[in-house]
């Protein structure tokens, strides 16, 4: 019945990857850094795409930039599409194999992957980004350090750092393994089992963590990332300590709750046995403390925590939840599920085109701006920035973009968002000299430009409004296209090239 779980997983992340088809903000931002290497075989430590306050920055997600644009030039949507789903899939197939090492003879059942995965759907389904790798390596590194102890096979170690080398430089969360390597070195040292192959690992690990384009100040800039105040950035809030999601991501809460429950019944169940301390595996609940912690503090570590409890609490729920059902009907259970998966997912392919949208996106102003030929520095909500940069450069450079701390002056953001809130947007713009603007409606700053004789509104859509500068006034402009399939055929050109 391998057969029938591995096939009903796949197809379901098929379907829920075909049902949000957005794409990640940041993601231009990654196939300009792309482009550039390919075509000058360098990375810029420099912005060039913005009038704001900047500096020399570290990119700690070069190399996922040039996968994504190798994928994206060569196999454009559906090629995204598959390989999002394709690493979606091959980290869950890791998971199955950690379950495995527990118990050879685990029998795989869809609903209570059906019920994790959709906990945090939001979060690995919804776009391809960089902290897709670090999800698969973390499940990996899992593997191996507990595939070591299992099998009493500690040469398969020196693997990870050789893998570390691939991670740090496709995202910083490469730090995760570290830490997750630590705990290792911890819990066994605890279980007084063989944790010097661990430490020597650590060690390792530690040391090639240096190999990348920026040596040690990479490995500064990391930790003194880990603690930014990143107030205005969504996925790094509380899902618990945050009033704005107070009413928000339900799923991922319940399953929250349920798990920890289920963590204090088996503590008390077997607090009064006399070796318990002896018995239980230290670091088995130190990575689970860990990754609970994590996902407290923040919306992009959901996936850590969910991972590690499937990856290392499956049989101990599915003891507790299951019927031990005739295998007869167990499996027919499976495979109806499958069916029912199957014909979702067709339904959906018939009815979905393969197309990664922008339809979120300020498209129609952007192509305003494109069509009449409009030079000068444009100040757009930075979670549109590289996207903005991506069409229009180098026509036009924008404030910011969504690369936040990386290249921006930390104080930025909350400029900014001052201006968004119509507060000192005269004194920011005297500042920070701007041609154009394209403000989302919902914004305080749009009536009040609309009074405001040094601009004009020269555009607007349902969601988006442009302002110009005075100066522009007197021109005569076209109208951009309402034809989406213009918009999809055309979303990857741009006039970024540094050949000629």
């Amino acid at each position: 019945m391998d057969f029938v779980f591995y096939l009903t997983l796949f197809l379901f992340i098929l379907l829920f990857g075909l049902i949000d088809c957005n794409i990640d903000y940041d993601f231009w931002a990654r196939l300009i850094v792309g482009k550039n290497f390919f075509q000058t075989g360098e990375l810029f430590n420099f912005d060039f795409q913005s009038y704001g306050s900047t500096h020399q920055f570290i990119d700690h997600e070069w190399g996922s930039s040039l996968i994504f644009y190798l994928i994206q030039s060569n196999f454009n949507d559906i090629g995204l599409y598959i390989f999002k789903s394709l690493i979606i899939f091959l980290t869950l197939f890791v998971i199955t194999k950690i379950i495995r090492l527990d118990n050879k003879n685990s029998k795989f059942h869809f609903l209570f992957f059906f019920f994790c995965l959709h906990s945090i759907s939001y979060n690995i389904f919804s776009t391809i980004r960089c902290q897709t790798f670090s999800f698969l390596f973390f499940v990996i590194y899992l593997y191996t350090l507990k595939y070591a102890k299992t099998k009493n096979n500690y040469r398969v170690l020196w693997c990870l750092p050789i893998l570390n080398i691939i991670w740090a430089n496709c995202h910083g969360g490469f730090s995760i393994g570290l830490v997750l390597i630590f705990l290792f070195t911890l819990g066994e040292f605890l279980n007084k089992e063989k944790y010097k192959p661990y430490l020597y690992c650590f060690l390792s690990c530690l040391a090639t963590s240096l190999i990348n384009p920026y040596g040690i100040e990479y490995i500064y800039y990391i930790f003194n990332a880990l603690s930014l105040n990143r107030i205005h950035i969504t996925e790094w809030q509380s899902a618990f300590f945050n009033e704005d999601f107070k009413y928000f991501l339900i799923k991922f809460k319940i399953f929250f709750i349920i798990t920890n429950l289920f963590f204090i019944y088996s503590i008390f169940k077997n607090i009064k046995s006399k070796d318990f301390y002896k018995k239980i595996d230290k670091t088995k609940y130190l990575i689970l403390f860990f990754t609970l912690l994590i996902s407290l503090k923040s919306l992009r570590f959901h996936v850590f925590f969910t991972y590690s409890v499937i990856a290392l609490c499956y049989s101990d729920f599915y003891d507790i939840f299951n019927k031990k059902l005739p295998e007869i009907y167990d499996n027919l259970k499976e495979i109806i599920i499958c069916i029912l998966i199957l014909i979702s997912t067709f339904s959906h392919f018939q009815n979905r085109s393969f197309l990664i949208t922008t339809l979120d996106y300020p498209i129609y102003c952007i192509e305003f701006i494109k069509q009449n030929s409009i030079k000068g520095n444009l100040f757009i909500n930075f979670h549109f920035g590289s996207y903005a940069s991506y069409k229009l450069y180098p026509n036009n450079q924008v404030f910011m973009d969504g690369r936040y701390e990386e290249v921006y002056d930390n104080e930025l953001i909350n400029q900014m968002a001052g201006v968004f809130l119509s507060k000192n947007q005269n004194e920011f713009f005297k500042k920070y000299h701007s041609d154009i603007l394209i403000l989302d409606k919902s914004y305080p700053i749009v009536e009040n430009l609309k009074k405001d004789k040094n601009w004009f509104m020269a555009y607007e859509d349902k969601k988006f409004s442009l302002f110009l500068d005075k100066k522009y006034k007197n021109q005569k402009f076209k109208l951009p296209t309402k034809n989406l399939n213009y918009y999809n055929k055309t979303k990857f050109n741009t006039e970024i090239n540094w050949v000629n």
